[in-house]
């Protein structure tokens, strides 16, 4: 996720996946959200590109709210999903989305891939077209934008 006003992330997610071909066995996800810090908290070399929610607001938040807010979100999310609206949400993710119309370079472990997000698939796997003209599926891996 990014501001709106500077490009600065405010909020990552990580996952984990254990999958086979046709299944997906699990799927942890973790969310991290910069709500309170102060531009100064931040490690010299991690201000230029991280920032929170009470520096973009220009005034802290009460963290209970923002924790009940995010969980309301995915639970209503989640509901859209089950009701197999998944699609809506991918559409809504794409329109958000930083990362594309970007170049970015997506690590999987010892493999890198460079090429330009296009856009979010209807399955949320991301189509990164690359140097040579392919589509690509990407549907994990760390995606950093090439400056």
């Amino acid at each position: 996720m990014t501001s709106c006003s500077r490009e600065k992330k405010v909020a990552g997610v990580l996952t984990e996946m254990s999958a086979e071909v046709d299944r997906v066995k699990y799927i942890v996800l973790g969310i991290g959200l910069d709500v309170n810090v102060n531009a100064s908290d931040f490690p010299a070399e991690v201000r230029k590109i991280a920032t929170s929610l009470k520096a973009e607001l220009g005034r802290p938040l009460a963290r209970a709210e923002v924790a009940v807010a995010l969980l309301e979100e995915l639970d209503t999310d989640y509901r859209r999903v089950c009701d197999n609206k998944f699609g809506e949400i991918a559409e809504e993710w794409e329109a958000n989305c930083g990362t594309i119309g970007q170049r970015v370079v997506i690590s999987m472990g010892d493999r890198k891939i460079a090429g330009r997000a296009e856009a979010l698939g209807e399955e949320g796997a991301l189509l990164l077209r690359t140097e040579h003209g392919r589509l690509e599926r990407i549907t994990g891996g760390d995606v950093t934008l090439e400056k």
